[in-house]
């Protein structure tokens, strides 16, 4: 009986050490879960607020980027980029966004606030940036950060423009004619870029008594005067008159040109170069794609739509008239391509004009820029003041003025970590 009691005994104490060693196993089961969890709980933290700040850089991207193509890097016009950086950051003990960054951004979603900023450089030679004047081409730099600024996310991306014109240069000379330049009234045309007033594939007929065209001065270099000297519509200033309705015209006005005349025009086929070699002498791109970017910009009008205001590059469907408006502006010029016949009374126009089809001048309009036609005989009897500007640049320009609708971003040069 003695040996007996004692086995029963044995087996009560081996069940108690198994009882135990499961209660052990399911405890360290237990902590082993619940630190993976919390491991989960942290990783799913870490990554929420990653894609804060992604999100938040992305955004402060998309605001330079929706900035530069509203009119470049300096948009006030005081020769300097608007924002340069990055300045003062938030950071985890005082996570607010300093008043001193670039340009600060506080992105609110529900509760949570999240912050972000962006800056440009236009000295990054990995975004064609070297000159310090040019404000066409940069690089972007936006950061984002987290509602607790634990994290942080950066991007980079080089933005430019594209070149509308021939090798980025604007025409080169005041008034240009595929056909001739008929009655062409008391037009004053005053050139201090170029040694070249007129150039046209016809005539040149009748001029008023105060027709003239005016070129710089002889010994005299663009370097020589101020920008508001070269662009100065007072005929008086700087200028030598070189032709005028008595004299007869001078070697500034090149008429009856051959080469000019037999290039080819077309208003029904634009994507075919072939059939428009007088508009590729100007433009970088076809017709077709020159409409499309005007298309794309909110910029393609029908005709008839008034102009006022308008700037950068403009396409209009028909015929166009301009009366004491002002279209494009001394520092965003228009490219107006009209796509018809434009009626010009009056107004101040600050660009290139590009016509299809007639060009009739009358009253006193003033343009500063460059007018271009396809054909007709370019009647006109009012007074015209052309003020030749390169606004596209004249080869020698560091940075030609912006013009909407043609900033873009550099495929392919985007940075983010």
């Amino acid at each position: 009986m003695k040996v007996k009691s004692l086995a029963h005994k044995q087996q009560g104490a081996a069940t108690l050490l198994t009882a135990l060693l499961l209660l052990i196993s399911i405890t360290l089961v237990a902590l082993f879960t619940s630190k993976t969890v919390l491991i989960e709980t942290q990783i799913a933290a870490d990554n929420y607020r990653i894609g804060q700040a992604a999100a938040a850089a992305n955004a402060a991207m998309n605001q330079a980027v929706a900035y530069f193509k509203a009119g470049g890097l300096d948009q006030d016009a005081n020769e300097l980029v608007d924002f340069t950086g990055p300045g003062a950051e938030p950071t985890e003990a005082s996570c607010t966004m300093p008043a001193t960054t670039a340009f600060p951004l506080t992105l609110t979603s529900g509760t949570q606030t999240t912050y972000a900023q962006f800056h440009f450089d236009n000295t990054d030679v990995s975004c064609m940036g070297t000159s310090t004047s040019n404000m066409n081409r940069g690089k972007v730099t936006a950061k984002g950060w987290s509602d607790d600024c634990t994290a942080v996310r950066t991007i980079t991306q080089c933005v430019t423009t594209y070149n509308i014109f021939d090798s980025g240069e604007s025409p080169q000379q005041p008034f240009v004619s595929k056909a001739g330049v008929g009655v062409f009234g008391n037009a004053k045309i005053i050139n201090r870029y170029t040694n070249s007033s007129i150039w046209s594939g016809g005539a040149d007929d009748v001029h008023g008594a105060s027709y003239g065209t005016y070129l710089r001065p002889s010994g005299k270099e663009k370097a020589d005067y101020t920008q508001a000297q070269l662009d100065s519509a007072d005929e008086s200033a700087n200028t030598q008159l070189v032709s005028n309705r008595d004299a007869g015209n001078g070697i500034d006005v090149i008429t009856n040109d051959p080469t000019l005349g037999t290039k080819t025009t077309s208003t029904a086929d634009y994507t075919d170069p072939a059939q428009n070699q007088f508009f590729d002498m100007f433009f970088a791109h076809t017709k077709a794609e020159i409409k499309n970017a005007a298309a794309d910009n909110d910029q393609m009008l029908a005709g008839g739509t008034s102009l006022s205001g308008k700037t950068g590059l403009v396409w209009v469907n028909g015929n166009a008239s301009i009366n004491n408006v002002n279209v494009g502006t001394p520092t965003k010029p228009v490219i107006l391509i009209i796509d018809g016949e434009l009626d010009l009374t009056g107004g101040n126009i600050y660009g290139v004009i590009y016509v299809t089809g007639e060009l009739k001048i009358a009253g006193n309009p003033v343009v500063r820029g460059s007018m271009v036609s396809e054909s007709g005989s370019n009647t006109g009897a009012g007074t015209l003041t052309l003020v030749y500007k390169p606004w596209g640049g004249d080869g020698t320009t560091a940075s030609p003025p912006f013009i909407d609708g043609t900033g873009t971003t550099i495929a392919g040069s985007w940075k983010d970590w």
